[in-house]
């Protein structure tokens, strides 16, 4: 008995020490990335592979059936998915390094993007939008580490409207229908939440849960929707307007990126390489959070690739090049290249390549492969944030409890920017069942509102007004994000050099139209802080010191608020639209670019028109359903 006594005590006091070292060790690592992020400067061009750019001599790298280019999240599925096939050879080429632990906890997502995990693009100065930021410029955050955005983003899980995908097929796309795609959503998925019956799948590799607890100001939100005549919905499911929990790509309250639900399936297979910065073994990874010292770095050089290759005659991709340790590399790919380096990079690598718009090309005298519209019809997604105070005051928790909450999978640091309701509404057409605005709801405490200067790049006057403005404890943020912009951007090079950043230009608000839309949307969440459920908090409005010169509440007030404060929202897509070979498309329904052989392009620059959702979801689709298409076409399927 007293062996048995000193046995569990012995056991308990290990316990307690050991706990107290991980909190100890997530304390320093939260307290060191969070001021390393207010300090950090992002870099203006891709100087550091400068060297091996201008490298004189390229050295072989042997060859490889599959050459893919950027691990984000549909190069890690795709990857993961074609390795499945023994007699296959992959090489997964990324520019950036590995996850760790604070980009894994997901209240900090924003903080992620002031450091080498973010690519640090800014748009060109614009015209109609971000009129309220540092010259104009709007940011522009990509991922630039395994996983991509998917390691950086907010981890929202949501697929877009079943019409969205039955307009890319009536576009021409056969085989992208609404019930074309459907079941590549739920190959991938492993939901833990209480959706609606097929439409979610169990025994995927990507987790999707609810972030909890819900805050208390979750059922005024609920309430006060429903007074709008507004339903409770799995917006994932059978029918998308009406309001609902925010599903998450979290697992036990940690972010899920898609190296880390993919990749890390993978990358032991022998038939997989992974050339990326300082790989880090998972298992190590893991037994160092365990231990009372903060994560060391392996010490290896970036890739970043140059040019995809193609023979002049033939008009087929032979392989890449790509520059790391300051040399240049030459790799062949026996069966194909797929550029996979999202919505902005993969523009710029293909017209680097010779596949893009002739005029812009020949100005800039790089050879022409294919005239293709490459980085035309840019898409973006439009969010305007209003802040409402209320009498509801956040409870004030010590960060230690935090990082044990978190611990424990559950608590404010499980959650991105704190959200967790959201509304698809629609605000032109009553009978349409495909939303033209989405409502987030942020509720305090907002542990992350240090890093709202440099995360929406807003000017000094502005950030000065709004952070004497912001309550952290006590106001509710409401994002309005406008789903279907009629506004087109384009990406388009600044030079014929790998070195030099693209220009992006959003173009967004140019039409009158999208202006509207957000008005509305502002319309609607007045409406909403007036009902009875917010009323019972006296919920208030928060007067932004903007646009001063105009009535408040006037149409003339919100256009100039919207065009001042409005940011893109971090999910561009259609610079490499999907459709007939009739000039005005990049690639066909099996994704392979017009007129290149052995050349596709699997990621978000396909979509041909706007998601009603995030872009996260429906980007692993298309490579789930790529890597059947790749299958099928060299007879594994």
């Amino acid at each position: 008995m007293n062996f048995l006594l000193t046995t569990s005590w012995y056991l308990f006091t290990v316990n307690l020490i050991s706990c107290s070292i991980t909190t100890q060790y997530y304390q320093r690592l939260i307290n060191q990335r969070t001021k390393e992020a207010l300090e950090y400067k992002l870099p203006n061009s891709n100087n550091e592979f400068k060297q091996g750019v201008e490298c004189e001599n390229t050295e072989e790298y042997g060859e490889f059936d599959f050459v893919i280019v950027g691990a984000g999240s549909a190069g890690s599925v795709l990857a993961t998915r074609l390795s499945e096939i023994g007699n296959f050879t992959i090489l997964l080429l990324e520019a950036g390094g590995e996850e760790d632990d604070f980009n894994q906890i997901p209240a900090f997502w924003a903080y992620n993007q002031f450091s080498e995990k973010n690519w640090g693009y800014y748009s060109i100065p614009q015209k109609h939008f971000c009129l309220g930021m540092n010259n104009r410029q709007c940011a522009v955050p990509r991922g630039k580490l395994l996983g991509g955005t998917s390691s950086i983003n907010g981890m929202m899980y949501s697929r877009g409207n079943c019409k969205d995908f039955d307009q890319w097929y009536q576009i021409g796309n056969r085989g992208w229908s609404c019930k074309d795609v459907l079941p590549y959503f739920k190959k991938s998925e492993n939901t833990q939440i209480h959706g609606d019956e097929n439409y979610h799948g169990k025994g995927g590799f990507w987790n999707v849960e609810y972030p909890l607890p819900d805050s208390p100001l979750y059922q005024n939100f609920v309430n006060g929707s429903l007074e709008l005549k507004q339903p409770i919905v799995e917006y994932n499911g059978k029918n998308q307007i009406g309001t609902s929990h925010i599903q998450s790509n979290i697992k036990h309250g940690r972010r899920q990126s898609l190296a880390t639900a993919f990749l890390d399936n993978s990358r032991h297979r022998r038939n997989l390489k992974v050339l990326t910065k300082g790989p880090i073994p998972s298992w190590w990874r893991k037994s160092l959070v365990q231990r009372n010292f903060i994560m060391l770095i392996w010490v290896s050089k970036p890739t970043l690739v140059t040019k995809v290759v193609i023979d002049p005659q033939s008009k087929k991709a032979k392989g890449v090049e790509f520059v790391t340790r300051n040399k240049k590399f030459h790799v062949r790919a026996t069966k194909e290249v797929i550029v996979s380096a999202g919505a902005i990079n993969t523009p710029q690598l293909l017209m680097l390549s010779g596949v893009g718009p002739k005029d812009e090309l020949s100005k800039l005298k790089i050879p022409v492969v294919a005239d293709l519209p490459v980085g035309k019809n840019l898409i973006e997604h439009l969010i305007l944030t209003l802040m409402v105070r209320s009498d509801y005051t956040a409870p004030k928790i010590c960060i230690n409890e935090l990082i044990q909450q978190y611990l424990n999978g559950f608590g404010a640091l499980t959650k991105g920017a704190n959200m967790g309701g959201v509304g698809y509404i629609q605000t032109k057409n009553d009978s349409s069942e495909v939303p033209t605005i989405e409502i987030l709801v942020s509720a305090p405490p907002h542990i992350d509102s240090s890093i709202f200067q440099r995360e929406f790049n807003y000017n000094k006057d502005i950030i000065d007004g709004l952070l004497g403005t912001i309550d952290p404890q006590r106001d509710i943020f409401f994002y309005i994000v406008l789903l279907h912009e009629k506004s087109r951007g384009r990406i388009f090079l600044n030079s014929g050099s790998p070195i030099d950043f693209p220009n992006i230009d959003f173009n967004m608000l140019s039409e009158q139209e999208d202006v509207d839309t957000m008005i509305e949307g502002v319309k609607y969440v007045q409406k909403l802080i007036k009902t009875h459920a917010f009323r019972k908090i006296n919920a208030t409005l928060l007067e932004v010191p903007v646009c001063t010169n105009f009535k408040i509440s006037s149409k003339e007030y919100m256009e100039c608020l919207i065009r001042n404060l409005a940011i893109s929202g971090s999910h561009p897509c259609g610079t490499a639209a999907m459709g007939p070979n009739n000039g005005n498309f990049v690639v066909g329904d099996t994704l392979q670019v017009h007129g290149v052989g052995n050349l596709r392009v699997v990621d978000a620059s396909i979509f041909p028109s706007s998601i009603s959702g995030h872009l996260n979801a429906p980007t692993v689709m298309v490579a789930e359903k790529a890597a059947d298409l790749i299958k099928k076409e060299h007879k594994y399927l």
